[in-house]
């Protein structure tokens, strides 16, 4: 189906019509069928000149500053009308998912992986389309780590290609909404999978011995606010009931609607995702406080036997030291009184201060890892 260009910025050109399945096509055969040619350009900004002059005659109405910004990579989604809207620029993207399990049982503490997202920026004219694969941006958390190269378009293209017939398509501007559609495919298995990364650390909070990583769940949260990030520009206010606001000067209506709709269900995961790691945030301060509280009441209950070893003793030998009468002075069984008052009171008071702890123990006992943690929060201040 794809056929060879000798171009090295150009990945694939093909036509595309009503009534006809697109087919790929060499540079020189565009415009000798019926339709419309879509450009699919793996560039940069660099190359705008070379390939400005080799697609304005095939690009009735393309001027340089739109092939440059198509070219240029944007921070975050965006547009841009040209020639009172004739001319429309999107930008949009696709995004997946890549872990680095660690090896082990399920329920273990597992590494938090990466978010790669593939920008993707469409021109479309009255009589072309353009579109542009640009490098991959690679996301550990809310921090760009690295650049790829951009990715494969191929599957893009048979998804658009197997729709292309099922709706009311003509024009470039609904195959570009066609393409923004197969990339929105990405969005909710994403979100999906990032709610299945919070599920397995909220595994590893359960497992004895395996202590829950507040790095792991940070780093979670800068994925699924670096995710909304790209998605909010997506999500143009007023869509639904005006087609002039769409991305591109699309006709049909429908598709547009629902391209905005996996935009929609998207964003609702991610704003659930977000609730439930506020929760999860809250989990794990409860248990780093009660790991506080258990290392205090160690130290606590180290110096209180202490104390009770020498208390007593102190107590009983000061009162017999006083300069008065006592009990058994000058007698052989006033000592042995005094030492069994001394191992009795020691006895009495390490088991009264052994049944107080118990008794903490005991009011703590709601505190669990699987409570929730509004509930666990409001325990621990009690």
């Amino acid at each position: 189906m794809r056929a060879e260009n000798s171009s090295t910025w150009l990945r694939r050109v093909s036509h595309w019509s009503p009534t006809e399945h697109p087919s790929p096509c060499d540079l020189s055969e565009v415009g000798e069928v019926q339709g419309f040619p879509w450009f699919e350009l793996v560039c940069g900004a660099g190359e705008t000149a070379e390939v400005f002059a080799a697609l304005r005659p095939h690009c009735p109405g393309l001027t340089a500053p739109m092939l440059e910004d198509l070219l240029t990579p944007d921070d975050l989604p965006d547009g841009k009308p040209y020639a009172d809207g004739r001319v429309q620029l999107a930008s949009t993207f696709s995004v997946a998912t890549e872990r680095n399990e660690t090896p082990g049982e399920r329920g273990t503490a597992q590494e938090v992986g990466r978010m790669i997202f593939q920008p993707v920026e469409i021109v479309a004219g009255d009589e072309w389309l353009l579109s542009c694969w640009h490098p991959t941006r690679i996301f550990e958390g809310s921090e760009k780590v690295d650049e790829g190269p951009a990715g494969c378009a191929d599957a893009v293209f048979q998804g658009v290609a197997e729709s292309w017939h099922r709706g009311p398509h003509g024009t470039p501007a609904d195959l570009g909404i066609a393409v923004m559609h197969e990339l929105a495919l990405t969005y909710v298995p994403t979100q999906r999978e990032l709610m299945l990364w919070l599920e397995d650390w909220e595994l590893s909070l359960y497992q004895d011995g395996t202590k829950a990583d507040e790095a792991e769940l940070t780093a979670l949260w800068g994925l699924m606010a670096m995710m909304r990030k790209w998605l909010t520009p997506l999500n143009r206010p007023g869509l639904r009931k005006d087609l002039t606001k769409a991305w591109l000067p699309a006709t049909d209506h429908a598709a547009v609607i629902e391209v905005d709709e996996r935009v929609d269900r998207a964003l609702e995961g991610l704003a659930k995702l977000s609730e439930t790691l506020r929760q999860a945030f809250g989990l794990l301060h409860v248990e780093q406080t009660e790991e506080q509280r258990q290392r205090e009441e160690k130290s606590a209950r180290r110096l209180e036997t202490l104390a009770a070893v020498f208390l007593v003793p102190t107590l009983v030998v000061g009162f017999y030291g006083a300069n008065t009468w006592v009990p058994g002075q000058g007698r052989h069984w006033g000592f042995y009184v005094m030492v069994g008052v001394l191992a009795l009171l020691s006895c009495a008071t390490l088991f009264g201060l052994r049944t107080r702890r118990a008794g903490r123990s005991q009011d703590r006992s709601s505190i669990r890892i699987g409570a929730s943690p509004r509930a666990a929060q409001a325990t621990l201040r009690r």
